[in-house]
């Protein structure tokens, strides 16, 4: 199955439901945090987290016949951050990595010229905002969507997206 498509990550969530179990009922680890194939583990012990990584490779060769990722398994203090889900995730804060923040303004800037040139159609440049809008309110990133997303909003000031018109007349039939 290709990496993204929507049944591996499906079986991923399947697949590693018996290491959620693990971490949470057998190890009683308090803060992990998993998506698909991807999880955290948050400590203030440098050799808990040594001694969990170490049970945590047990079990994953032992019961599911699986291995991490040498080069992605890593311990790390949180004071600089640490990336998961293209977010720098702090103490306090997640912001969106500045890699992402560079592709969605290429990515935006691509969309802006081929809607210039007639080669697309505001329904999918409001598609692509909505979603990674969507992406980006999971962190603290509202000074950095207003500074991307002003312009936009000025430039397709008199544009109204198929969803956008749908949902204006659902609400108006409620009321």
């Amino acid at each position: 199955m290709p990496l993204g498509n929507l049944t591996s990550q499906f079986f991923a969530n399947v697949y590693l439901n018996e290491l959620d179990h693990y971490i949470k009922e057998i190890l009683q680890i308090k803060y992990y945090i998993r998506y698909v194939d991807d999880f955290v583990i948050l400590s203030d012990s440098k050799e808990q987290l040594q001694s969990y990584l170490d049970l945590i490779k047990l079990f994953l060769n032992d019961v599911l016949n699986i291995e991490l990722h040498p080069e992605k398994t890593q311990i790390e203090k949180l004071e600089g951050g640490t990336g998961f889900l293209g977010f720098r995730i702090f103490y306090n804060h997640k912001l969106i990595k500045k890699s992402n923040i560079r592709k969605f303004r290429n990515k935006i800037n691509k969309l802006c010229k081929q809607y210039d040139d007639k080669t697309l159609d505001y329904d999918k440049i409001y598609d692509s905002i909505e979603g990674w809008v969507a992406y980006g309110n999971n962190g603290d990133t509202h000074n950095m969507q207003t500074k991307l997303l002003n312009p936009l909003e000025q430039k397709f000031a008199g544009e109204i997206s198929t969803k956008e018109y749908n949902r204006h007349l659902r609400k108006n039939r409620k009321n």
